[in-house]
């Protein structure tokens, strides 16, 4: 489905100062992708550059508003999920503040309530980062 929904806060669960996604741009079963816009005076920006963890929190929020928003068009509660473990961490250069980075997610697999994906951010068209995370979802009783 491409759209652009401009507050893909509403899918997520942090608020600000945490919300490290902006719009959201794509969803389907296997794929979300978001962009953010660094602001400067981010909590993650050091030396006029969007840190690593940064970078990680803004993909794993990225994954959180793909399932949110699949949730909501189910009139689905929103699970809960938890970054259980960063593997193949790739950093290749950090996009500087005022940048617009996209995210993209894509799901490898999901048993039980574990989901396995890659993850990537692009500033203009160039990878900055990228990773596979396992997150741990908790369905909300």
């Amino acid at each position: 489905m491409f759209f652009e929904i401009q507050n893909a806060a509403e899918f997520i669960p942090q608020r600000p100062p945490f919300v490290l996604v902006d719009k959201l741009l794509y969803v389907d079963e296997k794929t979300s992708r978001c962009s953010f816009t660094i602001p400067e005076r981010n909590l993650f920006v050091q030396n006029g550059y969007y840190a690593t963890p940064g970078m990680v929190e803004s993909m794993a929020q990225t994954a959180a508003a793909g399932t949110g928003y699949l949730c909501r068009l189910q009139h689905k509660p929103v699970p809960l999920g938890y970054i259980g473990a960063v593997q193949k961490l790739e950093v290749y250069d950090w996009p500087p503040a005022q940048a617009e980075i996209t995210m993209e997610i894509s799901l490898h697999t999901n048993v039980l309530q574990v989901s396995l994906v890659s993850a990537v951010v692009k500033y203009q068209d160039r990878i900055m980062a990228s990773c596979e995370m396992k997150i741990f979802i908790r369905n909300q009783s």
